[in-house]
């Protein structure tokens, strides 16, 4: 995790994914390709066909790259709100935005399983109009940090954007 504090201005935390092991994807898209080759016989047959093949290993490699994460931050911002960001292995950057007048709180929600305990910022989304909660909008979604992070963030996120609210 990197936090970079500015103060009155906000404070940005991001949650960087482990590096992405190119040599043993490579590896195993080449040893696929090949097993599944010599298992068809299709060096005998056609190369056309094994290049068919070989392309849409290529394609699906492509394609989970682009969904890969590689990184997630928040930008808190007193006076305006909070930006989320996502940033892809492939470098397709998804940003959304919550203002601070649809942002009741932020909390740490636990979440029970058959064998573990995971724990996850949320944001309750509040509806000017009716006065309610209308919703959640959990952060960090894809990186699951651990509860001594989120804590920091969750510190971070009260003294900046929620308490000066309720003054």
């Amino acid at each position: 995790m990197s936090h970079s504090d500015d103060g009155k201005f906000g404070s940005k935390f991001t949650f960087v994914h482990q590096p992405l092991k190119s040599k043993p994807a490579f590896f195993l898209l080449f040893l696929t390709t090949s097993v599944t080759a010599f298992s068809f016989g299709l060096h005998l047959m056609d190369i056309e066909i094994l290049s068919v093949g070989c392309l849409i290993l290529v394609l699906c490699l492509i394609l989970r790259l682009h969904r890969k994460i590689y990184s997630e931050s928040i930008l808190i911002l007193p006076s305006l709100g909070l930006q989320v960001e996502t940033v892809y292995y492939l470098g397709s950057v998804k940003t959304h935005f919550i203002h601070i007048s649809y942002i009741k709180d932020i909390v740490i929600n636990e979440a029970v399983t058959m064998h573990s305990i995971l724990c996850y910022l949320v944001v309750l989304l509040y509806d000017p109009g009716t006065g309610q909660t209308k919703g959640l909008y959990p952060l960090f979604s894809h990186s699951w940090p651990p509860l001594s992070d989120l804590k920091s963030v969750y510190k971070a996120a009260q003294q900046n954007l929620i308490k000066p609210n309720k003054r």
